[in-house]
């Protein structure tokens, strides 16, 4: 997972903020590296599960529970599958700038919805919603590499990398998820998703700096 890579690659000691943090399953991996874990999460019944890995979990909508007030500035936020489902993104990027030290990193990820499956969806005339994936029904922002960069960087910040993450195959055809067919197709994925990010990646991961 690029996220959980970007945020081991800073070190040890790191105070992080994890935005919509759900069960805390991304919590659990990143907490060995984190002095200071704060997070918010919006399901109550979610929250219960994660808020254990945290040192100050917050219930509640994401613009009122970053106001926090926190311990310090944090090295890293982490807003994973979450700017897709607000209907101004602009707002939270705007409060989460001066959240940041100096030399902090904001981690962004965004549904890639130029994806081929997208295109081709189009292509016969359909856009349909679905529980999960690029489409989730609650999805009420869309966006491409492009876009996703523009969002950022109109809102006061400075892209650094821009990574696209492999098509989860297995959810739609389960046994290639499994061995021995597994370890090649996410291989295939992976560089399929590094040969031509914007038709083939599924998500794209920002890491950014206040500008």
């Amino acid at each position: 997972m690029i996220l959980l890579e970007k945020v081991l690659a800073r070190g040890g000691g790191l105070a992080v903020l994890d935005l919509g943090f759900g069960a805390g399953l991304f919590a659990r991996r990143i907490r060995p590296a984190c002095r200071y874990l704060a997070g918010v999460e919006l399901d109550p019944e979610a929250a219960e599960a994660g808020e254990r890995f945290f040192d100050q979990p917050v219930v509640g909508d994401l613009l009122e529970g970053i106001s926090g007030p926190w311990k310090e500035r944090f090295d890293v936020v982490v807003a994973g599958d979450v700017l897709e489902h607000l209907p101004r993104p602009e707002d939270l990027l705007a409060a989460l700038r001066p959240l940041l030290k100096s030399d902090g990193a904001l981690l962004v990820s965004l549904p890639n919805v130029a994806n081929v499956t997208v295109r081709i969806g189009l292509l016969f005339g359909r856009f349909a919603y679905a529980p999960r994936g690029i489409l989730d029904r609650t999805h009420v922002r869309f966006f491409t590499r492009a876009t996703g960069r523009a969002l950022l960087e109109e809102n006061g910040y400075r892209v650094v990398s821009v990574a696209a993450t492999a098509m989860p195959l297995e959810l739609a055809l389960p046994a290639l998820g499994r061995p021995p067919l597994a370890g090649l197709v996410r291989a295939t994925a992976a560089f399929a998703a590094r040969l031509w990010p914007t038709l083939l990646g599924y998500q794209f991961v920002y890491e950014a700096r206040p500008s």
